[in-house]
């Protein structure tokens, strides 16, 4: 029994993270994902072992804690955790609290959905915007349930940065993929001097699984990438103005045109539901904001058609397509990013383990 079987990701009698399971959405002529990958609790649990909590995961903007001590919540997965600006740099860490002080899961943060908690955001609740520095004073409920009264003894998790944005990693010595982010943002020129400023963040949330909502937001022509990173398309909006999409796995989606660049970081709140976290970068970005907006809205569009389809494939609601096969993968950004999937599932580790290394699932 390998570690992958003991780890219970068993879904319509399948082992969801053997080689067979994604074979068919792999190679020259590949099927979409089973829908499974995309409505299964069993699934989003594999993904948290296999992606969020070995992949260099965007949580935000430098702007968005321009002081020291302000504090940027960010559930990575089911993980409560922050990064805080402090005098040495930026430093990540797992909140004190990962249940919100609950003295255990209540029921109602056991479903799979991000819920709303009036407590405070923890790995199973929404989180909050980012904290000032003056909210985080002693005694305060914030300086608690995130910090505690020792922050230096919490766990902490890697931060590194790539132009004006924040990326953390969950594992204990992940590799930073400088050469690669580096190739992409030559190619790219999302950020620099000609794109000196930033706008307010728009937070939108779609009726889609998060990898079909970076499957429609980077659509576009060929995919140009550097391995299973990023990818880099040719696209053009709906006004007819040609621009680059860029996917950066797992979370972030940047879309630029020689005058402004959009931003979006995605965030699972449930298995068909992704939060959208969007700014823009420009000469005049609050300006761009809207445009982006709507740009957004389109493609989001697209991923919840797409979501809907295969949330009900193989089931009673289309009763013709049980026991048929998925349908073919026809975008290229799909492609890549069922590529990129499958490479971190088959990288789990295969050794026999009493219980995965960041949960024990239940059920």
């Amino acid at each position: 029994m390998t570690h992958r079987r003991d780890l219970g990701y068993w879904d319509e009698g399948r082992n969801l993270a053997e080689a067979s399971f994604y074979a068919d959405a792999l190679g020259p002529e590949p099927r979409v994902l089973p829908p499974v990958a995309f409505r299964s609790r069993r699934f989003s649990e594999l993904e948290d072992e296999a992606v969020w909590t070995r992949d260099w995961v965007c949580v935000g903007a430098h702007e968005a804690i321009p002081e020291n001590g302000d504090l940027l919540p960010f559930t990575v997965g089911t993980h409560g955790v922050h990064v805080q600006r402090t005098a040495g740099g930026i430093v990540a860490r797992f909140n004190k609290a990962q249940h919100g002080g609950c003295r255990a899961v209540p029921l109602q943060c056991q479903t799979g959905a991000k819920t709303k908690c009036s407590f405070t955001s923890c790995g199973y609740s929404r989180d909050r915007a980012a904290i000032p520095a003056s909210e985080l004073g002693d005694g305060t409920p914030e300086m608690h349930q995130y910090l505690g009264l020792r922050p230096e003894r919490l766990l902490t998790a890697q931060a590194r940065s790539w132009g004006p944005l924040i990326f953390v990693n969950l594992d204990v010595a992940p590799v930073w993929p400088d050469a690669e982010l580096a190739a992409l943002g030559r190619m790219g020129g999302f950020f620099g001097a000609h794109k000196p400023s930033r706008s307010r963040e728009l937070w939108l949330e779609y009726a889609a699984n998060w990898k079909l909502m970076g499957e429609s937001l980077a659509a576009g022509g060929p995919v140009t990438g550097e391995r299973d990173v990023w990818m880099l398309a040719p696209t053009t909006l709906s006004d007819g103005t040609p621009a680059q999409a860029a996917w950066l796995f797992p979370n972030l989606v940047l879309i630029a045109t020689a005058a402004s660049t959009a931003v979006v970081t995605l965030q699972p709140t449930a298995m068909g539901q992704t939060l959208c976290r969007l700014s823009t970068y420009g000469a005049d970005p609050q300006h761009d904001l809207a445009f982006w907006r709507e740009q957004i809205g389109r493609r989001a569009a697209q991923a919840e058609a797409a979501h809907l389809d295969l949330a009900r494939f193989g089931t009673q609601h289309r009763p013709h397509t049980i026991a048929a096969a998925p349908p073919r993968q026809n975008g290229a950004a799909g492609a890549w990013m069922q590529a990129a999937l499958a490479a971190r599932l088959a990288r789990l580790p295969a050794d026999d383990l009493p219980q995965p290394l960041y949960q024990n699932p239940r059920g």
